[in-house]
């Protein structure tokens, strides 16, 4: 049966802001104007990106543009797509993606919520490619011309650029007719995308090569030397080249952390701008017209945890509210917009999740976050310990999982202990007998994020939990992953033998003076986790784990090794 009538197609404002962005920055900010003045909108009308527009619009801006400009003209404005300006549309497709074929799979996130007119799927993805498809239920007439295609081509070959790389090459493999998800007549596409997973990686042989060249070059003032000259030569040159793809490689990482930060910075700012109802701080209260407060379920002198329910699904959540009087101080500000940032960039299932980040009109500032049924580890031990075998392994390889996905994020924890990881019941509501607990780590409020400028770092002097803070975190200076590997050597130490290791005492020395005399009723900690535990808190940052996922490893083995006590402990300190 012949369909007369389709949903009305909506998409983002990005797309056409877009246009405007990259005819600004390449011909001019009067053209810019005059594709608004066709369309008969404002710059104030594209000012939030991810707000809804017809895809009619949308098409009839890319009418103009190409009328004006040409087809190959359009397809350069992936610059325009991935501007500063115009990144808020991609924090859910970025959300705990470290690469392009990840963001790829999430695409349907790209636009934000209102937009529910297509849907993504894909059907291949790998390093340096993916493939995939659009369906679109918006009438299909208004994608014949291709320019529809054309747009979405564009998007796709700017996802690589949030990642630092260059854009991809993309072609669209057919169109055709499909289902759509609400059983709807719908046009669709589907696409093929390749790029480069690294920059050219031709300076080592390069490098090589011309090393040989000037070895052989320099051979022939003695020609009796040009058997040494010549390999060693090559392998100078080779060296070379490899610092160079390293430092390469090392600016690709750097851009896309930048563009991460920046994405999250946009995201943040639109949110600041929407002018949010004022709010009562009791229960029953709404908190910018999205949440209501329920019970109160922690607080201190900087502000209050609420248990809250999200009005457009009535999904429960956690709600930290930073009092507006100690907003005004620039550390405790600090704190919290730095646990939004880090929780927004390290997405992980065993990190707590952040739903939403605002300020009120009072200068409230709220965090609403995931809502968490169980207990803290620091609870777990206070009321049973040691813990066993069985329950601490998994435990610790969710940890150092989660901390590797933190640490790729450019987030440094900075204060990873008992009371800031959370054993979770999941999925929280089911039947106790359908839950299995998760591990959360929790509390971002002093994390260091690599890439942004922050007023904590070197102006709290030492942060952090004695006990847990690794020595170089104690002086105050410098600290990256390995500061977090320590600390979560001295939890394990914690778990392992029933009580925590005391500040300023390496792992070994504590060992012996709490296993002797009076204290041996105390749990002895098997020689193989006793050898993980001394080097995770190794006192130089070169001696212990380089990283969580070498830590994960070594807790992993323990656990397959007999419980033999450690008898000998070596030094450490």
């Amino acid at each position: 049966m012949h369909r007369s009538s389709y949903p009305a197609g909506d998409t983002s404002a990005s797309r056409i802001k877009a246009l405007v962005l990259y005819l600004e920055a390449a011909r001019g900010a009067a053209e810019a104007d005059a594709l608004l003045s066709t369309l008969k909108l404002s710059r104030e009308d594209l000012a939030e990106e991810t707000k809804p527009i017809g895809v009619a619009v949308l098409h009839r801006a890319l009418e103009a543009f190409v009328g004006r400009w040409g087809r190959d003209e359009l397809r350069q404005t992936w610059r325009g797509v991935v501007a500063p300006a115009n990144l808020a549309v991609w924090m859910r497709v970025l959300r705990g993606t470290s690469r392009p074929e990840d963001a790829f799979r999430q695409l349907d996130g790209y636009g934000g919520d209102e937009v529910r007119t297509s849907r993504w799927e894909t059907l291949e993805a790998g390093s340096g490619r993916w493939r995939g498809r659009v369906f679109v239920a918006h009438d299909p007439r208004i994608e014949r011309d291709g320019l529809l295609a054309l747009a979405r081509e564009t998007e796709l070959a700017a996802v690589p650029v949030l990642f630092g790389l260059e854009p991809a090459r993309v072609q669209t493999v057919s169109t055709h007719r499909a289902t759509f998800a609400t059983r709807t007549g719908a046009a669709g596409q589907e696409f093929d995308v390749s790029w480069d997973v690294r920059p050219k990686s031709a300076a080592v042989a390069v490098g090589s090569a011309l090393g040989a060249l000037a070895g052989g070059l320099g051979a022939l003032a003695h020609p009796l030397a040009v058997a040494a000259s010549v390999p060693i030569g090559a392998a100078v040159g080779a060296g070379v080249g490899l610092l160079v793809r390293r430092d390469r490689e090392g600016r690709v990482e750097a851009r896309a952390q930048e563009i991460r930060l920046r994405a999250l910075e946009r995201s943040t700012a639109l949110r600041d701008n929407q002018a949010p109802p004022s709010v009562a701080s009791g229960e029953g209260a709404v908190i910018a017209g999205l949440y209501r407060l329920g019970a109160t379920l922690g607080s201190g002198a900087s502000g209050v945890i609420h248990q809250a329910t999200r009005l457009s699904d009535n999904l429960p959540v956690a709600i930290k509210l930073l009092r507006a009087a100690v907003a005004h101080d620039a550390v405790a500000s600090d704190r919290l917009r730095r646990e939004a940032e880090a929780m927004g960039l390290a997405w992980h299932p065993n990190v707590v999740e952040l739903y939403e980040q605002g300020v009120l009109p009072d200068g409230t500032t709220f965090l609403a976050m995931e809502l968490l049924d169980g207990e803290s580890l620091a609870t777990r031990l206070r009321r049973r310990a040691p813990l066993p075998m069985s329950e601490l392994v998994p435990m610790f390889v969710e940890l150092c999982d989660a901390l590797s996905a933190v640490h790729a994020a450019g987030v440094i924890h900075r204060d990873l202990k008992p009371g800031n990881i959370f054993l979770a019941r999941h999925p929280r509501g089911a039947p106790a007998a359908e839950q299995r607990e998760r591990v959360k780590i929790l509390d971002f409020g002093i994390a260091r994020v690599e890439w942004a400028e922050t007023r904590l770092t070197g102006a709290e002097g030492a942060v952090g939990t004695p006990g847990y803070m690794s020595p170089e975190q104690e002086q105050g200076r410098e600290v990256d992953g390995r500061s977090d590997v320590f600390a979560l050597g001295a939890v394990l130490y914690e778990c392992l033998a029933g009580v925590p290791i005391k500040p300023g005492v390496a792992a070994g020395e504590f060992e012996r003076e709490r296993t002797s005399g009076v204290q041996r009723a105390a749990a002895p900690v098997p020689r193989a986790w006793m050898a993980v535990v001394e080097r995770a808190m190794a006192t130089l940052p070169r001696e212990r784990f380089s990283d969580a996922k070498l830590l994960r490893d070594a807790i992993v083995e323990a656990g397959r090794a007999p419980g033999e006590v450690a008898l000998h402990i070596p030094n450490t300190r």
